[in-house]
Parts: structure tokens; C-alpha cells; sequence
């Protein structure tokens, strides 16, 4: 009998292929907020136009070609192994408006701040939403991936109503660094009690991500990793608690995993003001540098 080698990891540790299974589907007539409260996550197909999502993409990956970063064609998005976006952007402060000129994008805006996506939370929150103006876009070369964490340590200055949406740019197999969520994570007590008061700014000594091994973890939890192939018009959807990370990128053909985090509450909470308004501070008001996409693909560090 031929043993069934596993090409998924987290930095660089084979996960076994019996602890992945898939992600519930949810759908638009379905009782959303239920299914959130249940699994702790909404995983919904189709939600955005894939024409919109297209050229959100393609706005990006043209604007990674400027800087060296992707072969030609620009549209199949595969990395280059170059960058020149430092020597154009040298300053940390100038590879954060660049990495801001493209995250506030129109092409982009129209997908993850658009009338689809906003009608889908009205629907989770039955009442207006309101979103953060800080949008968390990634992009993900091969080896690269997030760590294990919940959302809580990194945006609690207002309202815990907060929902996170994960949206795929492009079509995502398992193992191109899918977005995972741990089975019943929601409901760990210990894991949401150990950052209740956390955060990463106020206290950069401590951590905002999970220090213990990943495996060890849903070992420990008798849990599972839950993720899908994602293409193009998904979304999933998560609440503050929830305990997701990324797998490797473990591409066979190079092509960098694009990506981008979004948050929405409902309008009449209390929103983190460090993610909303023109020019949001973000995390110790680095602004985008604070993301690692800020930065040039070539450089050797973790994305988050």
C-alpha cells in the first residue's frame, strides 16, 4: 500500500492530509447568523462579480510587474525572484503609501467594500454596517505563510461586533497557502482568555499570535483544519475568536497567493479608530507599512 505523502505544512511541518477537511458551505438564503454562532464561521461561494475580482487583480499584479516582482505575463501572477520596489520606494514610509495607492484602490474597493459584500453583512447583522477603511492585503510567495492567531490582540479598541472577511483574488488550491480555520475554535475558552486583555500595541512584549505548534494545538483540541480550494467570488468569514492561520505556500509554478482582510460591524458600535478614517494609523501608526506586503516579495520575512 502506497503511503499518501502530504503537501501541506506550516512552516515547513508536514500537516497529515487525514486532518483537513472541508470548510461547511453556507448560502445567501440560509439563516447566516445561525451557521456563524454554530461553526464559528460563514463560508460563502459566489458572492462577489468575478469580473470585479479580476480586476482587482489584475490592478494589483500590474503594479507588482512595475516593480520587478512578477514575470510576464503580469496576469498569470507568478513571482520573479526580483524586486526593484525598494530602490523606487526606499523609505519605509514610501513602501507604505505604495502598498496604500494600491489597497484603497477603486479596482479593489469595488470588491471588499462593494454593494455585494456590504448587503451580505447587513444580512449576518440585520442592521447598517460599517467598515474599517484599513484594508489588510496580502501578497504571498511561495514558503511564506501566516501564523496561527486569533483577530481579537490586533483590533479591540471598539466594538468586540467585529467580523472578519477573507477574500481570495484569485483561484486558491489547498496547497497555495489556503486561509484554514481550526474546528470549534470559536468556543476554546483558554485560547480567548489568554488575549481578552491583549494588545499588541499597547503591550509589544507579549505576542498577538499563538505560540504553540499548530499541530500540537489540534492534537491537543481533538480538532481538525477546515479550508477548501478557493476561486474567485468566495469569501469566508469569521468572527474576533475564531482561530485560523495559513498554510505554506507550497506552489509548483511560483504564483504569488493574493489575498486581502477586511473588517465590518455594525454602524452604530464603536469602531478601533486606528483603522478608520483617511489615512488610518494602523498598528503603531505605521500606516500599510505596518503590513509585511509593504515590503519587497524578496525579502526573507514572515507574511502577516
Amino acid at each position: 500500500m502506497t503511503k499518501t505523502i502530504s503537501s501541506y505544512s506550516i512552516n515547513k511541518q508536514l500537516i497529515p492530509n487525514y486532518l483537513i477537511k472541508e470548510l461547511n458551505v453556507s448560502k445567501m438564503s440560509d439563516d447566516l447568523k445561525h451557521n456563524l454562532l454554530k461553526d464559528g464561521y460563514l463560508f460563502i461561494r459566489n458572492i462577489y462579480s468575478k469580473e470585479d475580482i479580476k480586476n482587482a487583480k489584475d490592478f494589483i499584479l500590474k503594479h507588482l510587474h512595475k516593480v520587478g516582482e512578477v514575470k510576464d505575463p503580469y496576469y498569470d501572477g507568478i513571482f520573479s525572484g526580483l524586486s526593484f520596489r525598494r530602490k523606487i520606494y526606499p523609505t519605509k514610509f514610501e513602501l507604505g503609501k505604495f502598498w496604500q495607492k494600491i489597497s484603497e484602490s477603486n479596482q479593489l474597493r469595488k470588491v471588499i467594500n462593494g454593494k455585494e459584500i456590504t448587503n451580505l453583512f447587513e444580512n449576518i447583522f440585520k442592521e447598517k454596517v460599517a467598515h474599517f477603511s484599513f484594508a489588510w492585503l496580502r501578497a504571498v510567495i511561495k514558503g511564506k505563510a501566516s501564523p496561527l492567531h486569533i483577530d481579537h490582540p490586533y483590533m479591540n479598541r471598539g466594538t468586540d461586533k467585529i467580523l472578519s472577511c477573507w477574500t481570495p483574488l484569485s483561484s486558491i488550491k489547498k496547497n497555495e497557502g489556503t486561509l484554514f480555520i481550526l474546528k470549534n475554535s470559536h468556543n476554546w475558552q483558554d485560547i480567548k482568555e489568554n488575549f481578552l486583555d491583549h494588545d499588541i500595541d499597547l503591550n509589544q512584549n507579549k505576542p498577538g499570535h499563538i505560540l504553540e505548534n499548530t499541530l500540537d494545538l489540534v492534537f491537543r483540541k481533538k480538532s481538525f483544519f477546515l479550508t477548501s480550494n478557493f476561486e474567485p467570488g468566495d469569501c469566508l468569514i469569521f468572527g474576533m475568536f475564531t482561530v485560523h492561520g495559513s498554510f505554506d505556500n507550497n506552489t509548483t509554478t511560483g504564483k504569488i497567493r493574493l489575498s486581502c482582510d477586511t473588517r465590518f460591524q455594525p454602524y452604530s458600535e464603536p469602531m478601533d479608530h486606528r483603522f478608520s478614517g483617511e489615512n488610518p494609523s494602523a498598528h503603531r501608526g505605521l500606516g500599510y507599512s505596518c503590513l509585511t506586503s509593504s515590503t519587497p516579495l524578496t525579502e526573507n520575512v514572515k507574511n502577516k
